[in-house]
């Protein structure tokens, strides 16, 4: 198997089995490439699948064909996402390589089309034509920038076109990698690694491939965890003596961060799905945070025992994900409007149970990945209001850094296109 089998098996299992992305590149990549062909392979897969909805639509202005075999169109999505995105790739291996893939798929008979597309598309750049974007913005962000026709409509509702068009077009750094600095284990960080942007513990290693042959990994001594997840750790201000809920808790990262904090009191870390619990088990073992439990439960169902018990309860809720289109693009093709309605009811039973788990005085932290203010700001007012021994409590004295000053009473919204990590939302709850 050479590099462009390789996208190519990882590009056909995410669209035909709708795969998540980067567990596709993690498996192919495994075992037996060099560092360049990685950076290749993920490189060609995340581009393709990043800018499918254009590259289709390009394609589609040179295929006279009414039916194209999925391999076929999957060999010419790759081939044209080289020719579209990649400089560095000349056009005759682009095209030519291209057409190998075609015969080492078994479709011999259709090499002669994967050429003719390809070298007529190449031929014909100048020619081709996107929407106009003055007369249809929708339609111009939703072939453009590959996002879906209704987040397209819902973000030009909800922040504008300018705003939109910014949050859609934003890819961020794709060579850094963040990582968390275990104080458990570490009491600082390699030289070569670079600060975070916000978090003192975050810091971004450039240009890494696998995260598992780093020797400060395997020793516990670094994480990898988003800053955007740190600052929500942060942001529920725990201290070192505190009775903590982790109540959605894989794979671990904020459990983890969390028994620093809670270094002299103990976690509590609730989790659905028992191989996913099996997971977050190494890794906080491997993290040397001994202060914490596993158990395998719905956090959505209500155990008495756990009535008034914690100070602080963590509920980063199951959502949409938004926020993390930038880096996770498989996400945009398969999330549907229709499922947002389930999944915020989903998130209000959770906030619901979570609350009852709280100590007079104690915290409950709400948070998602995502920038839907469905899942987000309106789930939080629907819950104050039907709580009055709720309120929001001040997030600034425990943010790091600038983020100080975006906050809106007890909540803060993070965007990757304004603060260059993951779009988090978190909101502060103080129990009265």
């Amino acid at each position: 198997m050479n590099a462009r089998q390789a996208a190519l098996e990882i590009v056909t299992n995410v669209l035909q089995n709708e795969s998540y992305l980067n567990l596709e590149c993690k498996r192919v990549l495994s075992t037996g490439w060099s560092v360049e062909d990685k950076r290749f392979i993920t490189a060609l897969a995340n581009t393709t699948i990043e800018n499918l909805f254009r590259i289709d639509y390009v394609l589609n202005q040179f295929i006279t064909a009414k039916r194209v075999h999925s391999v076929i169109m999957n060999i010419l999505r790759l081939g044209a996402c080289q020719l579209l995105f990649f400089e560095s790739v000349p056009v005759s291996a682009a095209v030519n390589e291209s057409v190998k893939l075609a015969e080492k798929s078994g479709k011999r008979q259709l090499k002669g089309f994967v050429n003719a597309v390809l070298r007529n598309l190449s031929k014909n750049f100048g020619k081709i034509q996107y929407p106009d974007r003055d007369e249809d913005p929708v339609e111009y962000f939703h072939i453009f920038y590959s996002y879906p026709k209704w987040l397209c409509e819902q973000y030009i509702r909800e922040y504008g076109e300018e705003q939109a068009e910014q949050m859609m077009s934003y890819t961020g750094d794709r060579s850094l990698t963040c990582v968390r600095l275990n104080r458990l284990r570490a009491d600082h960080a390699p030289e070569e690694y670079l600060p975070g942007l916000y978090c003192e513990d975050a810091y971004y290693i450039k240009g890494m491939t696998a995260v598992d042959e780093i020797p400060e990994f395997g020793e516990g001594r670094i994480t990898i965890q988003g800053e955007a997840s740190q600052v929500t750790v942060c942001a529920a201000g725990i201290d070192k003596n505190n009775y903590v809920l982790d109540a959605c808790a894989a794979p671990g990262g904020k459990s983890a961060y969390a028994a620093w904090f809670a270094r002299d009191g103990k976690v509590v870390a609730l989790e659905l799905h028992r191989h996913r619990a099996e997971l977050m088990k190494r890794t906080l073992e491997r993290l040397g945070a001994k202060n914490t439990e596993i158990h395998i439960a719905d956090a959505s169902e209500y155990r008495l025992e756990w009535k008034e018990a914690f100070d602080v309860v963590l509920a980063d809720v199951p959502c949409s994900a938004l926020g993390l289109l930038y880096r996770k693009p498989d996400i945009k093709i398969f999330k549907k409007k229709e499922d947002i309605p389930a999944l915020a009811a989903v998130q209000r039973q959770i906030l619901e149970t979570c609350a009852l788990y709280v100590k007079p005085g104690g915290v409950l932290l709400y948070s998602t990945c995502t920038i839907d203010k469905a899942e987000n700001e309106d789930n939080i007012r629907d819950f104050l209001r039907r709580h009055e021994e709720f309120a929001e409590d001040g997030l600034s004295p425990f943010l790091p850094g600038e983020l100080k000053e975006r906050t809106e009473d007890g909540m803060l919204q993070l965007f990757p296109h304004i603060d260059s990590i993951d779009g988090f939302f978190m909101a502060r709850l103080r129990r009265l």
